[in-house]
């Protein structure tokens, strides 16, 4: 037996890229000692999510070379409040009634109601992104047409509350937009990093208000999706950062540090739109284990999920 579990091992470390090559996949100075240290720690901490054989698989990707402290710092800044925080008197809050009649499963990715996914790179913006996704997610089940709205508009203008690469809350945003149009990406494009606010065209999409889930329960949150994607905040571990595909079970918890844009379920699982590209994951998503205690797997239910209202395209 320990044989086996030796050459299971081995096996499994030398299915690794090397640091040099991983490196050279990726773009990275293959010369970085230090760099190639933590690529190696994480080649350690790979192969154990692996061989706990939890249903979700792990494998090298582009935050390889990231202590989990780095990759913590640079991607996970949501600063969503809970929802017992929320102050109904500073954005047009709409409060989400259960209905227990929802479908079995639902995929709004396959039902043509999700706009492609995109890269917020190392720029605490997760909560502009999913800010943008519902929105986008919104304005797509409605006109069936694909809009790119610029996450870059938030990082630099949306400071009230908000803090562009040091994090910020995707409610606080919603209410920006109340009065502030969103802006094209073509005309507003990303740059991973925070600048000054400047002009830029109108998207010609509104927003009204947002609904809020104020639940803590998976199936308050399944309620929701019947409806559209909504914008949720979640608790992401070094298993996130690891993570290529299947179901991933974390433990559950009260807290949260990533904010995403939940797609749809099934009877064991959330689909989750993510922000750190279309190689991150299953092609940018990433699921996550439904049917969890308490506020759910990596959090899922801990915040309020947010749903933009009214939006609509308007001439410009």
């Amino acid at each position: 037996m320990f044989r086996l579990a030796v050459a299971s091992a081995l096996a499994t470390a030398s299915a690794h890229l090397s640091f040099e090559e991983w490196a050279a996949q990726y773009g990275i100075n293959g010369a970085d000692d230090s760099m190639k240290s933590k690529y190696n720690a994480n080649l350690a901490v790979i192969d154990g999510l692996n061989e706990a054989d939890s249903g979700a698989t792990f494998a090298v990707n582009q935050f390889s070379g990231m202590s989990f402290e780095e990759f913590a710092a640079a991607y996970l800044t949501d600063s969503e409040p809970e929802s017992h925080n929320v102050d109904p008197t500073k954005v047009n809050v709409n409060y989400l009634e259960e209905d227990a009649n929802v479908a079995a499963s639902i995929d709004w990715v396959a039902k043509g109601g999700v706009t492609p996914v995109k890269d917020q790179g190392q720029c605490g913006s997760c909560w502009a992104f999913s800010t943008m996704a519902a929105v986008e997610a919104v304005h797509k089940i409605k006109t069936a047409k694909n809009v790119d709205l610029s996450e870059q508009q938030l990082v630099d203008c949306n400071t009230n509350g908000n803090a562009g690469c040091s994090g910020g809350s995707a409610t606080t945003a919603l209410q920006w937009l109340e009065s502030n149009p969103a802006c094209t990406t073509a005309s507003y494009s990303y740059k991973a990093t925070e600048g000054t606010c400047k002009s830029c065209t109108s998207a010609g999409v509104t927003v009204t208000g947002v609904n809020l889930v104020t639940s803590r329960s998976e199936s308050a949150l399944a309620s929701a999706l019947n409806g559209s994607p909504a914008s949720v905040s979640v608790n992401a571990d070094s298993s996130w950062q690891h993570y290529s595909s299947g179901i991933l079970t974390t433990p559950t918890t009260c807290s949260h540090n990533h904010a995403v844009l939940a797609v749809g379920y099934t009877s064991d699982a959330w689909k989750i739109k993510n922000s750190w590209g279309s190689s991150f994951g299953e092609s940018g998503f990433i699921r996550i284990a439904k049917g969890l205690s308490g506020c759910g797997a990596s959090g899922i239910v801990t915040s309020s999920a947010r749903i933009p209202t009214g939006v609509n395209m308007v001439a410009v």
